[in-house]
């Protein structure tokens, strides 16, 4: 019997071994058409990922802003005090190493300091008198190999109380400008003014820079950066930090 089943040709086999075949067939036809389906970002999920990115951008913003602020400060006191240290450098190679009076100028209102050598006059080799090179007859002129400073945004001048001098504390005023001058002698003097040369200073120069975001409590603690120029033009970097415990509120480093 079975051999019988064995030796039936395609045509002459049971319909049901045909049916069966022709249902397996099939099914393998179809399982290799079927594709796997592909489904798109929902808005919800977009959502939610944008949620964490902004959450991450935020931590992100208060733990590394503080620092930022402090490193940005710190630049910019340096390279005002770098920038102050060129001046005896300055002056001794003007007029083929016979030397000349130089000026430092800073103008609050933008915040920029430059070098000025002090070319304008009717004296040959300068009239120990700063003249401003931006107006006025016969100018001084700026010092065009040295770049000039200008302070970075968010960094503003900061008056220090009683022990420590306020901003612009004696340097000379030529109009909206802030003056030093260095002499022949080492002294820091100030601009001068028509018929009489500048006179040392009395006491030290100072510029105080902090923070805007410090300035307005927003960043804590309060720092500020002290560059001061003394009598006899030497420049010194100094960082006050508040400190209520301290004797003086300030506690200097």
């Amino acid at each position: 019997m079975n051999e019988g089943l064995l030796r039936y040709s395609g045509s002459d086999r049971p319909e049901t071994c045909n049916g069966a075949a022709a249902m397996i067939s099939i099914r393998s036809t179809r399982r290799l058409h079927r594709r796997s389906p592909r489904r798109g970002v929902s808005l919800v999920e977009l959502l939610v990922v944008l949620a964490i990115m902004l959450l991450i951008f935020a931590m992100a913003g208060v733990l590394l802003g503080p620092p930022l602020r402090k490193a940005r400060l710190a630049a910019a006191a340096n390279d005002l005090a770098v920038l102050a240290q060129k001046l005896p450098i300055e002056g001794r190679a003007r007029r083929g190493g016979q030397g000349l009076f130089v000026y430092l100028k800073g103008t609050p209102g933008t915040r920029r300091f430059e070098l000025i050598a002090d070319t304008g006059g009717a004296v040959a080799g300068g009239d120990f008198i700063f003249r401003d090179p931006a107006s006025g007859t016969d100018p001084d002129s700026v010092i065009t190999n040295i770049q000039p400073l200008q302070l970075p945004e968010g960094i503003v001048f900061y008056d220090l109380p009683a022990p420590y001098t306020a901003n612009w504390s004696n340097w000379g005023v030529s109009g909206a400008n802030y003056v030093l001058g260095l002499d022949f002698q080492g002294r820091t003097i100030g601009p001068g003014a028509a018929g009489a040369p500048g006179r040392q200073i009395s006491g030290v120069a100072a510029v105080n820079l902090t923070h805007a975001d410090m300035a307005s409590g927003a960043v804590t603690p309060l720092i500020v950066h002290r560059v001061t120029i003394g009598a006899v033009w030497g420049v010194r970097h100094t960082r006050l930090v508040r400190d209520a415990g301290a004797a003086s509120g300030w506690r200097e480093f």
